[in-house]
């Protein structure tokens, strides 16, 4: 008799097993092939910088060497001055962005922002080979364009972009505010199970800077929920430069420390503290 009523709950139980199961593989497959859209979200209703009220940028398209043409926007500097390389986080399109780098403008620095595949009016897919492979060759055009060096910026995913550029050109400086030590790290912090298995990209900024000797800036804020503060200094303890500076801005969160300009007074002490003690040494 214990066994015969001990069937039934078997049965049930190995119902809700399979019932388990097949949950989770939609889940994943779902999961797996919607990825991408839950990281990234572009705008595509283009705005230009004619559009833009007392714009310096000016558009300039690119033919990648796969014939992607990608949008760019640029300010032309001082030709005595760097040039700054600039990338752009995960979400709307360069008009978002652009604002907040007029000051940099104004102070004579060239500006050359890239936008990524599948944001504003530049066709493609955002694949991580594609989006280091297009940076590249932006890298190489402001490269021609003949200031004597290249200072790579990036914000939030755009860090990960302008750290994987130092494994592929020789960038001079570079700048990162609030960034991720990797993308795989910073998805199996969040609360959603299996990301970080399911993860396509990786993005693993920390081990590009392993091999980056060239002076670098890092900022973050305090109170950044979306990329805590301790994958920022990950990727300070992680980079080989013996040049590294690490800046931390108190109560500051994720937004603000870029669009509120917060990270700026930091950002302009220091290019003006090397490139004044460059220009002295040169004379």
């Amino acid at each position: 008799m214990l066994h015969k009523s001990q069937t039934p709950v078997k049965i049930l139980i190995g119902k809700i097993i399979l019932f388990l199961a097949l949950c989770t593989a939609i889940y994943a497959f779902v999961l797996y092939n919607i990825q991408r859209n839950l990281i990234f979200v572009p705008y595509h209703n283009y705005i230009a910088p004619t559009q833009m009220e007392n714009s310096p940028f000016a558009e300039n398209v690119l033919t990648m060497k796969d014939g992607t043409k990608v949008m760019t926007w640029y300010a032309a500097g001082d030709k005595h001055k760097p040039a700054i390389l600039f990338f752009h986080g995960n979400a709307f399109q360069l008009a978002a962005y652009a604002e907040q780098l007029y000051p940099f403008v104004a102070r004579g620095y060239a500006v050359l922002m890239m936008e990524y595949r599948n944001f504003g009016n530049t066709e493609g897919k955002t694949l991580q080979q594609d989006i280091f492979s297009d940076a590249a060759e932006t890298f190489d055009w402001l490269q021609a364009q003949g200031y004597p060096e290249i200072v790579v910026y990036g914000y939030s995913y755009g860090t990960s972009v302008a750290s994987g550029l130092t494994s592929l050109r020789p960038v001079d400086k570079l700048i990162l505010t609030a960034p991720f030590s990797s993308l795989h790290k910073l998805v199996k912090e969040k609360p959603v199970p299996l990301a970080g298995i399911l993860l396509k990209d990786h993005y693993p900024s920390e081990d590009y800077l392993r091999d980056y000797h060239n002076p670098l800036l890092i900022l973050h804020g305090t109170k950044d929920r979306l990329i805590p503060i301790h994958h920022g200094q990950m990727m300070f303890d992680a980079a080989a430069s013996a040049d590294k500076t690490f800046i931390t801005i108190k109560d500051c969160s994720h937004k603000p420390i870029f669009f509120d300009k917060l990270n700026q007074p930091a950002i302009f002490e220091w290019l003006d503290a090397h490139y004044a003690t460059e220009n002295t040494s040169e004379k």
